[in-house]
């Protein structure tokens, strides 16, 4: 919040200041130039959004947690009028635009402007409006009413018969279907469709571009992961949204081939997504490198993108992956006491986080997705609700088969594999749960051993029952009563895993796996992370003294000396901060047209392994 309010920085500038320039221009006001980068609104409205989102949790009356959400609710008091300010008056809003060289940018959605990401920040601000209607359970309809203003704005001039539009980064689109379903919900059946509509028409225009931006053809008729992997998963995840509302075959079959193009060809074991090898994005297939790009933002895509698909095809394997990305890629980007981050995740490493970057973009998107997690975990479906997520956690669910339905549970998943849920509907109410029995072999570029699947048990209210699976989860269909308890024990050991052969850059190597956990080995606790795993029994230990409590696993190298692997989510929390002789260092690669970052040569942080 603090970043976004400075007017003093050098690098990575344009929060909050854009916004009160914009709003003196608009009043015909002397005013400065537009700061920073043309989509830099972003991280304004993921902010908001993230701070919504966090304001909904309920604090348990710990002091800490009650004391940074008063801070939020000051901060959102203080900004919304100085973005809702900044809305020109037909709804349209960007900084970039109102505060632009007019020698320059002459037209609104023009196609030269493609790269002025203005569906990229028009969707962050939709999105950010949704949360805060929530937040305020509609009491306060200010974000809400300039989102629809911003919606009317684009519908009324994108469309057929008007502008035909495609954005060079995509967010427009999902953030559309979203509020569209949203409006429905609020307002009635068929006042979001004009959203939905145009969602999918920005879609089908993207023809006739590049691999980058994932324009080069018809998106129904693209089957292979390409270009810049945030943009990439934003357009999956909208046509995803799109196959789901339409029931289009030509949508449902591209995102079917894209997602098993990604998931079977270019994906990290560490549920991260882009080797860098083209523009932060994709390389060819099975071109997985381990100084891998990763950025934050195509992990928080990824887990977007793997949502819907579970939310249209209901199958626990897009559950699977979503969980893999959220507990190492996506987590494993922030440090544990939540002040710095990474930009890039690669799976060797010596980069230490960062308070900020020149590219703040995953500020406010980590939060926000993290955040979003109580939509991660339940899914509802016609017959009932889908279990995705094994989470310490209170939630209501609304009108589920006539009722609202309280659920919880009480867990340490992933440390233990034993999941207790209380099930409390508010009457009396038949439905079925769908409880996610986890796949640890969902992508056929690893191969895990020994392999660990399936159920050791589970009770309903005590009584052991073997239920039926389908597409990943147990089915328990009955009427439920205030108080019964599912009691789930799944199989949790430590796994040996290695990549398909087509994989060069893991050759003779093996990762460590636990649960849904990868495994890092650092020099923190090693002076050398290049020998070989030694051939000895592999376990799990709870070290309650180290990073914060973690399930290690210990073992010995091939030399019998003790070897201690750490979550990959806890990595690089043990590093100096004095920076390595520049004779040790080597450039890591950054977004293009930026200053390089050097760091250590040797990495001091790694998931694979040699055999």
């Amino acid at each position: 919040m603090e970043q976004c309010e400075r007017t003093d920085l050098t690098t990575g500038e344009g929060g909050l200041d854009n916004f009160i320039e914009a709003a003196k221009a608009l009043k015909g006001q002397p005013h400065a130039k537009h700061k920073g980068y043309v989509f830099s609104n972003a991280w304004v409205h993921q902010t908001v959004e993230a701070m919504c989102e966090a304001l909904m949790v309920d604090p348990k009356g710990d002091p800490e947690v009650i004391a940074a959400q008063q801070k939020m609710q000051t901060t959102l008091d203080r900004w919304i009028p100085i973005i809702l300010a900044a809305q020109e008056p037909d709804g349209y809003l960007q900084t970039a635009f109102t505060l632009r060289d007019t020698s320059r940018w002459h037209h609104r959605w023009s196609p030269e402007g493609r790269g002025n990401h203005e569906g990229y920040v028009s969707g962050y601000f939709i999105e950010s409006a949704i949360n805060h209607y929530t937040l305020t359970e509609g009491k306060d309809k200010r974000l809400y009413n300039a989102a629809k203003k911003l919606a009317d704005c684009w519908v009324a001039n994108i469309g057929p018969g008007k502008i035909a539009r495609y954005d060079g980064h995509q967010e427009m689109e999902q953030a559309l279907v979203r509020f569209g379903r949203f409006v429905n919900d609020m307002e009635g059946h068929g006042h979001g469709d004009a959203y939905i509509q145009l969602a999918k028409f920005l879609l089908d225009n993207r023809k006739g571009g590049s691999e980058y931006d994932q324009s080069h053809v018809p998106v129904t008729e693209q089957y292979e992961a390409v270009g810049h992997a945030v943009r990439a998963m934003y357009t999956y995840s909208g046509m995803a949204d799109i196959a789901a509302e339409t029931k289009d075959v030509d949508y449902q079959s591209a995102v079917l081939s894209l997602w098993d193009n990604m998931v079977n060809r270019k994906y990290y074991i560490t549920g991260g997504i882009g080797s860098g090898e083209t523009s932060e994005g994709f390389g060819p297939d099975y071109s997985l490198r381990n100084n891998a790009y990763c950025e934050s933002c195509s992990s928080c895509g990824l887990i977007f993108f793997e949502y819907k698909m579970n939310l249209a095809y209901h199958d626990a394997k897009y559950a699977d992956l979503y969980e893999e990305t959220m507990y190492n890629a996506l987590l494993g980007s922030l440090s544990l006491d939540g002040k710095d981050f990474t930009y890039t995740n690669a799976l060797a490493t010596a980069q230490p986080r960062y308070k900020w970057h020149v590219c703040p973009c995953c500020v406010g998107n980590i939060p926000r997705t993290l955040l979003m997690m109580p939509t991660w975990t339940y899914v509802r479906g016609e017959d009932g609700l889908y279990v995705n997520l094994y989470i310490g956690s209170t939630m209501k669910i609304e009108k589920l088969a006539g009722t609202d339905v309280e659920i919880v549970q009480q867990t340490d998943y992933p440390w233990s594999g034993k999941i207790g849920m209380t099930v409390n509907p508010a009457k009396p109410a038949e439905f079925t749960m769908h409880v996610r029995i986890p796949n640890r072999s969902t992508s056929e570029l690893y191969h895990p051993t020994p392999e660990v699947s399936g159920l050791i048990s589970l009770k309903i209210n005590g009584q052991e029952i073997t239920p039926s699976i389908e597409h990943g989860y147990a089915l328990i269909h009955r009427t439920w009563k205030k108080g019964d308890k599912i009691s789930l024990e799944l199989p949790m050991k430590v796994q040996q895993v290695t990549a398909d052969e087509k994989v060069a850059a893991d050759k003779g190597k093996i990762a460590l796996r636990y649960g849904p956990l990868l495994y890092n080995v650092e020099t923190a606790d090693h002076q050398d992370i290049t020998k070989s795993i030694g051939k000895g029994p592999l376990r799990p230990e709870f070290d309650k003294d180290l990073l914060h409590g973690v399930m290690v696993i210990k073992g010995s190298w091939s030399d019998g000396s003790p070897l201690t692997a750490i979550p990959n989510f806890a990595r690089m929390n043990r590093v100096p901060t004095t920076p390595t002789p520049e004779s040790e260092q080597v450039l890591q690669p950054t977004r293009p047209n930026e200053p390089p970052q050097y760091i250590s040569k040797t990495p001091v942080s790694t998931v694979w392994i040699k055999e």
